[in-house]
């Protein structure tokens, strides 16, 4: 049974609330105490305490102390002047829950939408430095060849000064110029009639052009994939009209994901999502295939597609935005981008405050974490 801190006091200033909270162990970790705009939590089992505010503030410029035998709260007021005269909200049980989720929710939408910005603004820096690095390649290669133009001219020159040295002098003079009769000039040729030229092409498995193309090596190939294609498993032309739904190839992928044959699953997952992809079972579940692959970009693709299509965030679906967060964060963490999948799996952590799995899982890259910025800053 939790204990509830009840020592708790506040003060407050023109721009900023200080709140005071007793806690009696000096252990506690920064992913276990929570804030957002306008609700804040301490969950270190057994000990747990929360306060919905009356008013908001900016979380991102308030701060928080975890010091000996008390945690202390200095908040940035939203409006600066407004004077508080609650601390937290004196709303019914049922009211105080639904307001809780709400806040909550938002909190995790902001932190995806972070997550998200972040993936893009390094994505757009990477597309930038090839841009950058495709212009100076350009700029060498271009001062390359003026360099080479300018030494092919300067032989020319000295190969022409060479020959006009080594020619002999005539020993009859040219006759003036105006003695040398010019040759009439000639009729231009007539302007061809324009006319436009259909080609047709013979229908290619590979790109090469059928006269360059070796047939039997070709058919040999064709049926080596058909043959890989048999031997995981699933093949999609095989499929009886009545088979081709997508919560078939769904179990069709779940059965082989049991089996361990998780290219057959990934086949199968992507057939449904061939007819329909707003079915995020299908991607949440084709993430966990390609996971277990070591796919990791794969699947962090996959979880956010599947997290795009759990809109509005509501009690029912919080088990599978539990799933697609932890997997994108572990996805993240492999991938070496240890700071985003550790803020991933915090993200789940508090959907699923009951899941030890998931606390010990983010615990452990908490710790990386602290281990990588330590050794950075040796």
């Amino acid at each position: 049974m939790p204990v509830i801190l009840k020592q708790v006091s506040w003060s407050q200033e023109a721009d900023q609330v200080t709140i005071r909270v007793q806690f009696p162990e000096n252990y506690l970790r920064p992913e276990e105490v929570f804030t957002s705009e306008q609700f804040l939590k301490i969950n270190k089992p057994p000990y747990y305490w929360e306060a919905l505010l009356a008013n908001p503030i900016l979380d991102r410029e308030s701060r928080c102390a975890i010091l000996e035998n008390e945690v202390v709260f200095n908040l940035r007021k939203k409006e600066p002047g407004l004077e508080w005269t609650l601390l937290e909200l004196d709303v019914p049980r049922g009211e105080r829950v639904r307001m809780k989720e709400e806040l909550l929710a938002a909190h995790q939408k902001r932190l995806e939408e972070e997550s998200k910005q972040r993936l893009v603004e390094k994505d757009q820096k990477k597309k930038e430095e090839i841009s950058r690095q495709i212009e100076r390649d350009g700029n060498d290669r271009t001062a390359i060849e003026n360099l080479l133009h300018a030494a092919k001219q300067r032989e020319l020159e000295r190969m022409a000064e060479a020959k006009r040295k080594d020619t002999p002098r005539p020993k009859k003079e040219a006759p003036p110029p105006s003695a040398v009769k010019k040759p009439a000039p000639q009729p231009l040729p007539a302007i061809r009639q324009s006319a436009t030229l259909q080609v047709s092409f013979t229908e290619r498995n590979f790109v090469t052009p059928s006269r360059e193309s070796r047939e039997p090596e070709e058919r040999d190939w064709i049926q080596k994939q058909s043959a890989a294609k048999k031997a995981i498993g699933f093949v999609d032309d095989d499929l009886r009209p009545e088979e081709r739904n997508p919560e078939w190839l769904k179990a069709k992928g779940d059965s082989f994901f049991q089996q361990q044959n998780y290219l057959g699953a990934i086949s199968a997952y992507t057939a449904g999502i061939r007819l329909t992809d707003r079915y995020y079972p299908l991607f949440l579940n084709r993430s966990a295939a390609h996971f277990a692959l070591e796919n990791y970009q794969r699947c962090a693709e996959d979880c956010s597609a599947a997290l795009e299509l759990l809109i509005p965030p509501i009690e029912a679906n919080r088990k599978a935005r539990v799933s697609c967060l932890a997997r994108r964060g572990a996805a993240l963490a492999r991938m070496g981008f240890v700071r985003q999948g550790y803020e991933e799996m915090v993200a789940a952590a508090r959907l699923d405050p009951q899941n030890d799995a998931l606390r010990r899982d983010a615990e452990l890259l908490g710790r990386k974490l602290e281990e990588e910025g330590s050794s950075d800053g040796d």
